[in-house]
Parts: C-alpha cells; sequence; structure tokens
C-alpha cells in the first residue's frame, strides 16, 4: 500500500511538507520519504507554530527530496535534523547552494528577532510580549546541509526497494526541481508513478529555463 499525507502547503501555500510512505512487495514497511520541509510564513507566533509541529516521526523518515531551496520548502530542514532525522536530503547540487545560504540566513534573522523582542519586552514588560528561542541555530543548520546528497537532472536514483526517483527541471528558480517516483508493483504490472512538481516556474522567462514535463 501506499500513502500519501500532506502535512503542510495544503489549502494553502507555504511550509510544503509531503510524506511519501510506500510498503514492500510483501506488505510490510517499506520507504517513508519526505518531499521538502519548509517553514511557515505568517504572523510570528502562526509561524513559530506551525513550523515547529512535526505530526510525524522525524527519526522514521528514511530520506527527503527537496524540490527548491525557497524558504518554504527547506526552511525546516535543521529542525527536522533536531528532531531525529539521519537520512539523506536529495536535490540538485544548486538547490544545495540555495538552501545552504537561505537556511543560515534563517538562523540569523531567528536569533535577531529573538533579541528584538526580548528589548521590545524589557522596555515594556506590561506588553506581555514571548520571547521565544529560535528553532534552531548555525550548528543545526551546518548538520542539516552536510545530511544533502546532489543528483542531477533526469539521473534515476534509489530510494528503497522497488522505489525509484527522478529530478526534472521545474523552471521556478535556480536548481529547482519536479520529483517523479516510479513504485515498483511486481508481477509484470506497470510501476505506479507519482509526481510532484513543487513550485512550477512559467515558460519563455529570462535565465530560467523553461519547466519540463515529467
Amino acid at each position: 500500500m501506499t500513502t500519501l499525507t500532506a502535512f503542510g502547503a495544503a489549502r494553502e501555500v507555504t511550509g510544503s511538507r509531503h510524506l511519501l510512505e510506500v510498503a514492500d512487495g510483501n506488505g510490510g514497511p517499506g520507504a517513508r520519504i519526505l518531499v521538502d520541509c519548509g517553514v511557515f510564513q505568517g504572523r510570528r507566533e502562526e509561524s513559530r507554530r506551525k513550523t515547529a509541529e512535526f505530526p510525524f516521526d522525524a527519526a522514521a523518515v528514511d530520506a527527503s527530496v527537496n524540490t527548491h531551496g525557497h524558504l518554504d520548502h527547506c526552511g525546516a530542514y535543521p529542525l527536522l535534523v533536531r528532531r531525529g532525522f539521519r537520512g539523506p536530503v536529495w536535490a540538485t547540487p544548486a538547490t544545495r547552494d540555495v538552501a545552504r545560504l537561505v537556511l543560515e540566513d534563517s538562523a540569523r534573522v531567528q536569533a535577531a528577532d529573538a533579541r528584538h523582542v526580548g528589548k521590545r519586552q524589557a522596555a515594556d514588560p506590561r506588553a506581555g510580549r514571548v520571547v521565544s528561542p529560535p528553532l534552531y541555530d548555525a550548528d543545526d543548520v551546518a548538520e542539516a546541509v552536510a545530511r544533502f546528497r546532489c543528483v542531477e537532472y533526469h539521473r534515476p536514483f534509489d530510494l528503497g526497494p522497488g522505489l525509484v526517483a527522478t529530478l526534472f527541471d521545474a523552471g521556478h528558480i535556480l536548481g529547482s526541481s519536479m520529483v517523479r517516483f516510479d513504485l515498483a508493483r511486481g508481477d509484470g504490472q506497470e510501476p505506479v508513478r507519482v509526481a510532484f512538481t513543487g513550485d512550477l516556474g512559467r515558460r519563455d522567462m529570462p535565465i530560467i529555463r523553461d519547466p519540463e514535463s515529467p
């Protein structure tokens, strides 16, 4: 059995997290693959609450595929690692490089925001502002980036028994990708295909290539 659960970017447009669970051919546990692990972008407290929520066991996720390096698609990987994730994060080389810059900046912004709110609360204690520590720091970012594994477009890679993924150019930003999963069914049956566009770009734009078809 194959199940797909959206834990973000479902009925809203930020905080992308999708868990694909594929059983092995004997009905046992196969692979648990997380597509993207993004930050929810919104008001401070709502953003923190939704970003910090993991309704699944991070340590039980076998691998992840990151479609691109925007914060709402990659920004929670350091938190995922802090919660116990130890698998690889597959992405194009450019996505890995963009994500590293975005995550390092995110850690700095969170630290600066905590200092800012703390100063405002100290100046006016009656305001009752909540000073929340950053969700992750530079060390967490370094550990998350170290888990990235680079793969080029159109080059299939294995994610578990009977599960192969291939990246295609999404034409959104540098390195952005769609991911197509091919799920073997055995007994001579055709594989089941599941594809995620990530964020899909437009055609005939300068610099960025047109999106491909998976």
